[in-house]
């Protein structure tokens, strides 16, 4: 029968020595899982730049065929609000044939309305182009158009670029175009309809400054305690929201992102800036305005 010498340790690990190396592996994945995730968000800011740069890509393509910008949302009469109601097409279903997706455009039917049943399947398709990846529950849209500088319904005479059958030419961006917020992002826009709707979901203005709060947070958390449904539009619990009086359909709500500390925004001149969230607010202002005449510093945001 084989016997180990006198003294000499069994072979192995003990308990001691194994809770000592599962402690080290603990605290290095704890150091290095924020940089694993800081590394991810940059990754995904840089998609969802890239998102807004195709995105200006088709506006400017857009703008060279029809002289002007796409109409922020088109209707018969305003204010346009956030009943799901009326014609109501947005800037976004106009540039579809744009972005590559010529089989959806085509499949809308825009002798109907935008909350028409004939359009359903069509504007219930989701579009990459449209998401942010650091939003990944968001399934309609991640960017709106600047339809105004405050807060105020979407109407015909807001100080935007996309706003009720808007007209604007690239000359008419008289602060110059790299003054001039053409798309911001949105987060949770789908409670008021997908890309197609001229509402709420896919025009914002600059009356809440960036990631600040503003009315479509609140309606967000009431329809998903609700419904169980999350990010999906519903037309019935919207409109039943409004009825109950538990939202203004005239609010519109500003910008915000999933970014840390500030949004991505889509400039006139094509360029992609990262506005911070604590840019003074009337910097803001001024950028959303498109001919308002104030200087604004290169450097203020």
């Amino acid at each position: 029968m084989r016997t180990e010498a006198p003294g000499r340790r069994p072979a192995g690990f003990t308990l001691v020595e194994l809770m000592i190396v599962v402690g080290v592996i603990s605290v290095l994945i704890s150091l290095l899982l924020p940089a694993v995730q800081s590394a991810r968000e940059v990754a995904r800011r840089s998609q969802c730049t890239n998102n807004l740069m195709q995105l200006g890509v088709a506006l400017e393509n857009y703008a060279s065929s029809h002289r002007v910008y796409p109409p922020g949302v088109v209707d018969f009469e305003g204010p346009v609000t956030n009943d799901p109601e009326g014609y109501r097409f947005g800037w976004a279903a106009r540039i579809l044939p744009f972005i590559e997706q010529r089989n959806v455009y085509h499949n809308l039917n825009f002798q109907l309305g935008a909350f028409a049943d004939g359009n359903a399947s069509a504007v219930a398709i989701r579009i990459n182009t449209f998401i942010c990846p650091s939003n990944p529950n968001s399934q309609a849209m991640n960017y709106a158009g600047c339809h105004h500088d405050v807060e105020k319904p979407i109407d015909s005479d807001d100080h935007g670029v996309f706003f009720l059958n808007s007209r604007v030419a690239r000359e008419d961006l008289v602060d110059g175009p790299a003054f001039t917020i053409l798309l911001g992002e949105t987060t949770m826009s789908s409670v008021f309809g997908t890309w197609a709707m001229g509402t709420s979901a896919t025009l914002r203005n600059a009356g809440w400054g960036v990631n600040g709060e503003s009315p479509y947070d609140i309606a967000f958390a009431q329809n998903r305690s609700r419904s169980g449904v999350g990010d999906a539009f519903d037309p019935v619990m919207l409109q039943a929201m409004i009825e109950a009086g538990e939202f203004d359909s005239d609010l519109v709500g500003g910008f915000a992102s999933r970014h840390p500390g500030g949004a991505n925004f889509l400039m006139g001149d094509g360029t992609v800036r990262y506005i911070k969230s604590r840019v003074d607010r009337v910097v803001l202002r001024a950028l959303a305005h498109r001919s308002d005449g104030a200087l604004v510093d290169g450097d203020a945001y």
